[in-house]
Parts: C-alpha cells; sequence; structure tokens
C-alpha cells in the first residue's frame, strides 16, 4: 500500500501530522508512506520523520508548484491521500485529485467547488473542537477521540553535548515570537527570573533570539544579570540541541513549545488568544502546565506562574 499526506505550513503544523503519521504505521505496518512538504520544514522533517520518505514542493508560484509535484508523482500510484490540513483547502484537495489517489481524504464544506475532488470527505463540523493533531487524525479516521500517549510527537536526537542531568537548573526564555499576544514582555519574564533564583540562586538562564531581536535579548540578559545568556541558534539542530539541555523551557504558544514537547522537555507554555485545547503541547501531565489569557499572555496572574514553574522544578522524572 502507498499512502501520500500533505502538510504545508509552519513547524507546530508538521509536529501535530506526526500523530497521523504514528497511526498510519500502527494501522498499515508494511505501508510506504510519503510525506509532501514545505522547503522550510525540511529540517524538521528529517528528525521528526526519518524512517518516512519526505518530498519537499518547489518554492515559487504556489498552484504551478502543488500541480507539478502532483504530477509528477502520480506515476507511484498511491492507494490513499491525505490533507493533513484539518480545514477546507482548494489547493490540498486539487493536489489530492492531480496525485491520482484511489482514496482522497480531506475536510471539505458543501460551498466549494474543490469538495467534489474528494471522495472520503470529512465535514468541518465534526473536527471543530478537538486538538489540532487529533482534527488531523480524525480527518482520516472519524471514529478517533482522544489521542494516546503513544501517538504523541516525538523527535529522536541525541545530544552528544549533554550526558547527565545538569546539577543546578537550566532555564530557558524566548524574547522572539511571531504571535504579538504569545509573547512574554522582559518585565515580567525579569520577575519571574528574580523569583525562581529567590528559591534557586544557581540557576542559568538562557534567553533564545531570532538576530533581529538581539537588542532585546541583552536588555533582558542586563535586567536578570551575570545569571543569563544570549543564545542566537544558527541551525535547527543547534537549536534542539540548546532545548534538549535545558531543564525547563518557560515561552509564549509558538513553535518552541511544541518542539519542547516532542523532546519530552518540560515547558510552562503561556497561551494568549490561542486556546490550548486546540493548540497544547502534546506530552504528559507532568511534563507540561498550560497557563491561558483570551487576550494576551502578559495578563496572566505570576501567582499562578510561580507554582506552575516550582512543581515541575521539583519533579525529577
Amino acid at each position: 500500500m502507498k499512502i501520500a499526506i500533505l502538510r504545508r505550513n509552519g513547524l507546530g503544523d508538521l509536529i501535530c501530522t506526526q500523530p497521523l503519521i504514528k497511526f498510519l504505521q500502527k494501522t498499515y505496518p508494511n505501508a510506504e508512506i510519503s510525506l509532501f512538504i514545505d522547503s522550510g520544514n525540511t529540517e524538521l522533517a528529517y528528525y521528526l520523520c526519518p524512517e518516512i520518505k519526505v518530498y519537499i514542493l518547489p518554492r515559487g508560484n504556489k498552484y504551478l508548484s502543488i500541480i507539478k509535484t502532483a504530477l509528477v508523482f502520480r506515476r507511484k500510484k498511491f492507494d490513499i491521500a491525505i490533507s493533513a490540513k484539518p480545514t477546507p483547502m482548494k489547493l490540498n484537495n486539487l493536489f489530492l485529485w492531480l496525485l491520482g489517489a484511489k482514496k482522497r481524504y480531506a475536510v471539505v464544506t458543501d460551498k466549494h467547488w474543490h469538495a467534489k475532488l474528494i471522495n472520503y470527505p470529512m465535514k468541518q463540523e465534526q473536527v471543530n473542537g478537538y486538538h489540532q493533531a487529533l482534527k488531523v487524525l480524525r480527518t482520516f479516521s472519524p471514529t478517533e477521540s482522544k489521542l494516546s500517549p503513544e501517538l504523541f510527537p516525538c523527535i529522536k536526537f541525541k545530544n552528544t553535548f549533554q550526558s547527565i542531568e545538569q546539577p543546578i537548573p537550566m532555564i530557558l526564555f524566548s524574547v522572539s515570537n511571531n504571535r504579538k499576544y504569545s509573547l512574554i514582555n522582559n518585565e515580567r519574564l525579569t520577575l519571574i527570573a528574580n523569583k525562581i533564583l529567590e528559591n534557586h540562586p544557581d540557576t542559568k538562564f538562557f534567553i533564545s533570539s531570532y538576530k533581529h531581536d538581539i537588542p532585546l535579548a541583552e536588555n533582558l540578559k542586563s535586567r536578570i544579570g551575570k545569571n543569563s545568556e544570549v543564545v542566537v541558534s544558527d541551525s535547527l539542530g543547534s537549536f534542539l540541541s540548546l532545548l534538549s539541555s535545558m531543564t525547563l523551557i518557560v515561552v509564549g504558544d509558538g513553535g518552541i513549545c511544541h518542539l519542547a514537547a516532542a523532546l519530552q522537555k518540560k515547558i510552562v507554555a503561556f497561551y494568549g488568544v490561542t486556546r490550548p485545547e486546540n493548540w497544547a503541547p502534546l506530552a504528559t501531565k507532568d511534563k507540561f502546565i498550560t497557563l491561558y489569557d483570551p487576550e494576551n499572555v502578559n495578563n496572566i496572574d505570576l501567582d499562578k506562574v510561580y507554582p506552575a514553574i516550582f512543581s515541575l522544578l521539583r519533579n525529577k522524572k
């Protein structure tokens, strides 16, 4: 059996597709699975999906890219093709149809012409209200009502720079986030750092930053003091190495949350606007705590933040 999965978009989106991949591997152990992704996820796919075939959609005009790729791979004669985007997407549906797969699974609405290209449709209302990863899985298997831990995303990454657990807490903050309302500001990060230092004075803080946010990172470093260090990772591999070395990660909603969860790291995740029930990190309860404000992460009461942090620092698992 040959199965094709199409998943475009960002890091978190691809990570939330791994439960579907694991489900398919368990259900069809002898299947040949092919994953089609955007070029921005190439390096992540290397760590996340090392055992399946990964194909990169060409850059440029997205219509030409989709059509050309589908026609090139049509000769593989896929039995199943799945759009791993749990909302109606005309380009995804066109891709599945041009690919010529016998069974084509996607979320659709009857109002759109491209719904007719899908012969195993899933209605939007049948996935609404579930976690993003479960939405993706339900697109193919609509009877699934929960994700078992064995389906949780997992990045197989060997950190050659850390062989034993660090004797002092090592905590990661980030001053970079594409989501405006999910970025914890420097004032609050400083308060959090100071509270941690009261209880764990030897704590080392690592401030992750994009290059264009270095001034913001340096500002936070000056506030925290000598126990802090600014880190700008030059590749996904080096960033994963950084994450895997941490005792705890304290960040706003975004790709870092999903990467950390897939590495089985402890996380206190701040969610603003984005609802945790739809996008929370997929990890066991002893690994993460999610805090939420419907408008902005900086509205979250610090009296809720501190107990969350110290409970995970106490937990040695």
